[in-house]
C-alpha cells in the first residue's frame, strides 16, 4: 500500500512541475539580429527568453510593426500563440501579464 501511496504521489509531483518555466510570467521577448538570415524577408527574429531558469526560444519571428509592441513585456511562454509550428514560427498573439 505504502509503494502504491509514492508511486501516486511521485506521479502528481512529476505532472504538476513546470521545470522550464513555461508557466512563469518571467519571458520576455527580445530582438535577436544574429539570426537576420534565418527568417523569412519583412520579418524580425526574436527570442523568448527566461532569465530565470536561463531558457530561451529563438525559433520565432515578428513583424517589425510588432516588435515595439511586444518587446521587453512579461508573459507566460504558454501563452505564446504561433501561426504554424514550421521553422521560424511566426507570433500570432501573446497575452501579457499585469
Amino acid at each position: 500500500m505504502r509503494r502504491l501511496f509514492f508511486f501516486v504521489w511521485l506521479s502528481l509531483l512529476l505532472l504538476s512541475c513546470d521545470p522550464e518555466g513555461r508557466k512563469d510570467c518571467a519571458w520576455v521577448l527580445e530582438p535577436e539580429p544574429d539570426l537576420k538570415g534565418k527568417v523569412q524577408e519583412g520579418y524580425i527574429p526574436v527570442c523568448a527568453r527566461n532569465r530565470r531558469t536561463m531558457k530561451q526560444d529563438c525559433r520565432l519571428q515578428l513583424r517589425p510593426e510588432q516588435i515595439s509592441e511586444y518587446t521587453g513585456k512579461k508573459f507566460r511562454y504558454s501563452d505564446l500563440q504561433v501561426v504554424s509550428v514550421a521553422l521560424p514560427r511566426t507570433i500570432r498573439s501573446l497575452k501579457f501579464c499585469e
